[in-house]
């Protein structure tokens, strides 16, 4: 899978995953708010091009593709080992990219520190390991794409696998804002 790598001036890395129709360059202000001194690696979906880029194959009604799905995390984990950073690890995903690092960490609980998705969806995703990964959902009250209810249901799924869950509504719809990134700024900046 290709991706984008800024060098940063600490020892803590993002690993960055953008939504539909994204590329490798739309979670970069985001991570520069939450953290300048990190380094960024930005993944690319391989899957459509264009408005359509995401990484794996659309729903078809309702359902994920997944044999395609499972291909790509595979083929994801093969690399991983090898262009995993050093230091500490914090992975974040928006939309598709969020639901790719579900689909992730179905297999690999442990994939990174902390795992932050933005407007994931509560798609079939069956998770069997327990994890210390700490992870963050944030979701819109407004959100017709991923429905809140839904992201709700999926925060207290995940919290039976990853204790250290923490789930936020935010009031407005499936973009990303100012306050969701000052809430995980915050969050992250409280860690030890």
């Amino acid at each position: 899978m290709e991706q984008f790598n800024i060098a940063g001036k600490s020892d803590t890395a993002f690993v960055v995953f953008h939504g539909t129709g994204g590329n490798e360059y739309s979670l970069l202000q985001v991570v520069g708010d939450i953290d300048p001194t990190a380094s960024i690696k930005a993944y690319i979906g391989n899957v459509g091009t264009g408005k359509e880029r995401r990484f794996f194959a659309p729903l078809q009604n309702g359902q994920l593709d997944r044999a395609d799905l499972d291909k790509h995390v595979t083929s994801f984990l093969n690399d991983w080992t090898q262009q995993k950073p050093k230091g500490k690890v914090i992975m974040m995903g928006y939309s598709n990219g969020a639901n790719f690092l579900l689909a992730l960490l179905e297999k690999e609980p442990n994939l990174a520190d902390t795992v932050v998705l933005l407007h994931p969806s509560n798609l079939t995703f069956h998770f069997s390991e327990t994890s210390t990964t700490e992870l963050i959902l944030t979701a819109g009250a407004r959100d017709a794409i991923s429905v809140p209810g839904e992201s709700l249901k999926l925060s207290k799924t995940l919290t039976a696998y990853f204790q250290h869950t923490i789930f936020k509504l935010f009031d407005h719809g499936h973009e990303i804002t100012d306050e969701e990134v000052k809430f995980i700024r915050t969050h992250l900046s409280q860690q030890v």
